[in-house]
């Protein structure tokens, strides 16, 4: 294989493939990418045993086409501290020699063969979304899912297809995240996915919108145990979660008799404030709402109390509700509203917090005990 490619591009690809390679795995072969050189583009493949990643480097010159393997996070390294506006690649069966002006790195390879095959994009998807509402589904409840070593269905994100619209939902048992978005195109039946946290976890370093501010697309195909997300030159896929998600419909409270408008970002920082004096053993804090005001409170034996106030707007009687301050901050800091609305029935039931439209976005949060 003999190539002359942009180093920017390549540098940029190559930053994608690591959030694959960059894990912990025994098996070497997975920590390496897969460069493949053809006609005028150099395609990266790379894959964690789960996740796999295609992606094309446009404006190459290929003097000879071929196919090596080696270490990505190496060759990023190596592509990083160039600064030659073009890089020359040149392998065989033993090394890989990476030119720049005044330097030269040769480094080993490994059988291009010995690679496990990637997944290609093959048929019609089953729809087509925005890419940046897909992104605003993701960033809105992949902070929800579980973080358990096992495999368990709520593990991933729920997938959840119904007409010409896609819902994402996520829970740890504690709290419970859903996300809704218009779907551009869409062909075949509804449908129900279990996507794991990894793969939705790369998105942002996998696709990006076009540099041209032309409209950003990504196509959705889903098979019996796999996802594919291609946008322009790259495709991401992953094995779906097995099992059954929950049905998180019946955890969702109705009926709320109590409602406060609140300014998101004030909202926010009265939180992080609040929490500064709570502890693992102590990790709560206390919202009282009631007419025009919040007040926020935490105590720890430990560390001392804090209280903090804010205006609101509220509707029903007075309530006093705790709850664990960073599930609260996981989703301000995310939600996209400068409002958001929060929703209550008794301090021992869950709470709604919501931002927009609810089929836009709903997040329900367990209470905690305050003790006396």
């Amino acid at each position: 294989m003999k190539a002359i490619l942009p180093r920017q591009e390549f540098q940029e690809a190559l930053s994608a493939v690591v959030t694959l390679t960059g894990g912990r795995t025994t098996k070497e072969i997975l920590r390496c990418v897969r460069l493949s050189a053809e006609q005028d583009s150099l395609e990266l493949g790379a894959t964690d045993g789960e996740a796999a990643l295609r992606l094309r480097v446009p404006g190459v010159s290929v003097a000879e086409p071929g196919q090596t393997l080696l270490a990505a996070e190496r060759l990023l390294a190596i592509v990083r501290e160039l600064t030659d506006v073009e890089v020359s690649l040149e392998a065989d069966e033993k090394y890989c020699v990476i030119r720049g002006e005044g330097s030269e790195f040769r480094i080993f390879v490994a059988p291009a063969a010995d690679f496990p095959p990637l997944p290609s994009f093959e048929g019609e998807a089953n729809f087509v979304v925005d890419g940046n509402e897909l992104r605003r589904m993701i960033e809105l409840t992949l902070y929800a899912a579980a973080r358990e070593t096992s495999r368990y269905a709520i593990n991933g994100v729920l997938w959840e297809k119904q007409a010409k619209r896609l819902y994402m939902v996520a829970t740890d048992g504690r709290r419970l995240a859903r996300a809704g978005g218009a779907l551009e195109q869409t062909e075949g039946e509804d449908f129900e996915a279990i996507v794991p946290t990894k793969a939705l976890g790369v998105f942002d370093r996998v696709f990006m919108p076009p540099r041209d501010g032309s409209d950003w697309t990504v196509q959705v195909k889903v098979m019996p145990n796999q996802l594919l997300l291609r946008s322009g030159e790259r495709l991401l896929s992953s094995v779906l979660v097995e099992g059954h998600f929950p049905k998180y419909d019946d955890v969702i409270p109705k009926g709320a008799n109590k409602r406060a408008r609140l300014d998101r970002a004030e909202f926010h920082a009265a939180v992080r404030r609040a929490a500064l004096l709570t502890t693992e053993d102590s990790r709560a804090v206390r919202l009282s709402f009631g007419e025009q005001r919040l007040e926020i409170t935490s105590q720890s034996p430990e560390q001392g109390d804090a209280r903090v106030e804010m205006p609101i707007s509220y509707e029903g009687e007075p309530v006093e509700i705790g709850f664990n301050p960073a599930f609260l901050n996981d989703a301000l800091k995310v939600v996209p509203f400068d409002e958001v609305f929060f929703e209550m029935q008794e301090s021992f039931r869950p709470g709604v917090l919501t931002g927009g439209e609810k089929g836009d976005f709903l997040y329900v949060i367990m209470p905690v005990s305050l003790g006396s």
